[in-house]
């Protein structure tokens, strides 16, 4: 039995259609091969990559496509769920050497995924059919600990454009994750940013992008001069983990931090 398992949690890509796409300056293929290449150098992520969400910026085939051949070459486990600009059945028909699971054993530990994404909007949302199959999902893996992660944060992080779009309706979702001990922490994307707190009594880390990074508190959409990063865990088998984040220090390619939106 494994004392530890490591992985990573890359989120918000934001594929465009070509390998040449750019957003905010950014390509983001670059920068996630460079996320990947960066893992493989600091000893991180060798058994699982969990993407938290927007692995597409544009919901077009061709992304999840791009994503799924550079994937394969990593010979990776990997686990993915949908973020707002994601499209899920896309993801499911293109990402096809990576077929969705919602609660995944690594090692000792589970891990289980929530689509908190809503068609139109970038608020997060669980609906009750989410909260339903989280129920059983948490009943099965009773004594085991559990890493939960979805796309959308629960709490607000002070920058309040930003906030106006966490998940809209936490508190039954709190409620559910709470009544089972073995819920060790709460992993989300979305926010472009790191964040290591609580969610009331919950462990919640969110992740910076794998591609351009949102200017904490602020108070308008604003693109920071942030490098692309990642998000490291180490899970232990008596369910404790740690846990950080890191940043590239030598990608060349500047985003537009002038720029109005993504």
């Amino acid at each position: 039995m494994m004392s530890h398992m490591d992985i990573v949690q890359i989120t918000d890509l934001h594929f465009g259609a070509s390998v040449d796409s750019l957003l905010a300056g950014i390509n983001p293929v670059d920068s996630f091969i460079s996320v990947l290449e960066a893992i493989d150098l600091g000893g991180r992520g060798d058994n699982l990559l969990l993407l938290s969400g927007d692995l597409s910026g544009e919901c077009s085939p061709q992304s999840y496509k791009i994503l799924n051949q550079i994937l394969k070459e990593q010979k990776k486990d990997v686990i993915w769920l949908p973020g707002n600009h994601d499209d899920v059945e896309l993801m499911a028909n293109h990402l096809v050497d990576f077929p969705r699971q919602r609660v995944n054993d690594v090692g000792d530990w589970s891990i289980i995924t929530l689509d908190s994404a809503q068609l139109g909007t970038p608020v997060g949302h669980i609906n009750d059919n989410e909260l339903m199959l989280l129920s059983e999902l948490l009943d099965q893996v009773k004594g085991r600990p559990v890493l939960f992660s979805m796309h959308h944060c629960p709490i607000a992080l002070d920058c309040p454009w930003l906030d106006k779009q966490k998940i809209n309706n936490p508190e039954k979702l709190y409620q559910l994750l709470t009544s089972f001990d073995n819920v060790k922490a709460v992993v989300t994307g979305h926010v472009h940013q790191q964040y290591d707190g609580f969610w009331g009594q919950l462990p919640l880390f969110t992740a910076p992008s794998s591609c351009i990074q949102f200017k904490r508190y602020s108070q308008q959409f604003a693109i920071s001069n942030q490098k692309p990063g990642y998000r490291w865990f180490s899970l232990e088998s008596t369910g404790l983990l740690s846990t950080g984040v890191e940043f590239l220090t030598d990608f060349n390619q500047s985003p537009d931090t002038a720029s109005e939106g993504y």
